[in-house]
């Protein structure tokens, strides 16, 4: 059975480069979608070299001729029957002393590219029948995140835009998945680091693993997916705290040394 195209954003490097590959071996073709250069060159040559389909796009999520081009090849390519909207920006840090430019293409690439994106795909799948969204949010969309702020807040649109999405398409034949890692060994942080002490307690994640993870969910029908169990603790445990204590320990966590 022709499984059809999967697009994954973000598809050069860390769980983008590894969805790729596990979608290629279940049969899909790949659309793989990055900014450019090296790594994306590779990403197309293993694949050349298992045999799979892969086309290569590169493309700049953080603008809007970007996105338009992922789309317009997207659905020049006819049946896309997977989106994996897996690029997202960080930054770190206390928001007053964030460039603003580079704030807004964390919200361009993580919100704003994503929302296109998936409404761009997904009338044809409805009309099909046949289809998904698999979103990757974080953890931290599950509660307010001082000096991680806007970061957060992207994934916390994320986490709700896909679960509302799901419900609304539940008897479509066309699955949202949103799954929330936490800490994952990605290059989203060669640039900001780990924000405050909150990257040494907490383990971090294989790429491996939470791909794994995330196509097991969709697998299931599920609509969330939070992976490693310290993470489903701290989103439960989030939920029912008061707010102010989330947001005082949260800042604790996630402060930067010297930052008041």
């Amino acid at each position: 059975m022709d499984k059809g195209w999967a697009g994954v954003t973000g598809a050069s490097g860390g769980m983008g480069a590894v969805f790729a590959r596990a979608l290629a071996a279940r049969g899909y073709k790949i659309l793989a979608v990055a900014r450019g250069g090296a790594a994306l060159t590779r990403v197309v040559a293993e694949h050349a070299q298992s045999g799979a389909t892969v086309e290569a796009l590169a493309a700049d999520l953080s603008t809007a001729d970007g996105v338009v081009a992922v789309a317009d090849r997207a659905l020049a390519l006819g049946e896309v029957t997977l989106l994996i909207n897996n690029a997202g920006l960080s930054t770190s840090g206390p928001f007053l002393e964030q460039p603003a430019e580079k704030e807004m293409q964390s919200i361009r690439v993580n919100v704003e590219a994503l929302y296109t994106l998936t409404r761009k795909l997904i009338p044809g799948m409805v009309a099909r029948k046949r289809g998904g969204i698999l979103n990757v949010a974080s953890i931290v969309g599950f509660q307010p995140i001082p000096y991680w702020t806007t970061y957060a807040a992207t994934k916390a649109f994320v986490l709700s835009f896909g679960e509302a999405l799901a419900y609304e398409l539940r008897w479509s034949g066309v699955r949202v998945v949103t799954v929330c890692p936490g800490f994952t060994k990605t290059g989203l942080y060669a640039d900001t680091g780990m924000p405050g002490l909150a990257g040494k307690p907490l383990p971090l994640a294989a790429p491996d693993e939470v791909v794994r993870a995330a196509l097991a969910a969709y697998d299931a029908g599920q609509v969330i997916r939070v992976v490693g169990v310290m993470n489903r603790f701290l989103a439960v445990a989030g939920a029912l705290a008061p707010r102010f204590v989330v947001r005082w320990l949260m800042a604790t966590m996630f402060r930067p040394r010297g930052a008041s």
